[in-house]
């Protein structure tokens, strides 16, 4: 009955080495996973870090509060300035024809 499973060495060392590459495989498979596992914890561990130093949604809706303030003053600063120009431009009007009447009755 076991005379059929009779194997020469040449048999023996195919099936052998076969076993071993195949076991080798597998645990270098693991290996790389396992490599595999503890870069994505790394890259975990970053965005973790990065997302604890981001502002809250609170902060930004206080910070966009705080903008449309700054924008309405600076509309109004520019109302301010623009208003000054036509008040300074009216006064350099009448600086240049006082200028032009006394040059034109000097006497």
């Amino acid at each position: 009955m076991f005379e059929t499973f009779k194997f020469s060495f040449s048999e023996t060392n195919w099936i052998v080495t076969t076993v071993l590459g195949i076991y080798i495989w597998f645990v270098k498979k693991q290996s790389a996973s396992s490599q595999e596992i503890l870069d994505l914890r790394l890259r975990i561990v970053e965005l973790e870090n990065s997302v604890k130093d981001m502002p809250s949604k609170i902060e930004i809706a206080r910070l966009e509060g705080e903008m449309k303030g700054m924008n309405e003053k600076l509309v109004s600063t520019n109302d301010r300035i623009s208003s000054t120009n036509n008040m300074i431009s009216k006064v350099e009007r009448g600086v240049d024809r006082l200028s032009t009447y006394l040059l034109e009755n000097k006497q």
